[in-house]
This record gives C-alpha cells, sequence and structure tokens, in this order.
C-alpha cells in the first residue's frame, strides 16, 4: 500500500516536502526490517522495529492523507 501511494502521489509532480515523506517511508521500513533481523527473539520488543513500524504508519498515513488532498 505504501509503495502505491508513492507511486500515485509521485506521478502528479509532488512537494518537495512529499519526495522527503517518501524518503522517510522507505528508511522506516529499513529500520523496521533491520529491528528484525538483530533482534535475537522476536517475542521480545526491540528499537528498532519500534520506530520503524511507529514511522512507517505515520508516513503511511500523512501519504493517504496527501492522495485524498490533491
Amino acid at each position: 500500500m505504501l509503495a502505491i501511494l508513492i507511486l500515485l502521489i509521485g506521478a502528479r509532480n509532488p512537494a518537495p516536502w512529499m519526495v522527503w515523506t517518501f524518503v522517510a517511508a522507505t528508511l522506516f521500513r529499513y529500520l523496521h526490517a533491520a529491528g528484525m533481523l538483530v533482534c535475537p527473539s522476536l517475542d521480545q520488543p526491540h528499537p528498532l522495529r519500534f520506530v520503524g513500524a511507529l514511522g512507517t504508519y505515520v508516513t503511511g498515513l500523512v501519504l493517504a492523507v496527501a492522495a485524498f488532498i490533491r
């Protein structure tokens, strides 16, 4: 869904803050994946996983609102 939002907004000549939101969303996804890889057990919470997931939700919400507004 995040990739579809990025493609949809990116095809409409996005504002610079939207491009930075694309970059942030991608970085948060990498943080989440890194948190899953470095964690010895997925039963325990890991800060990278939490920050990556929270950032993904926030940037996804911002992109969804931007898609509806534009």
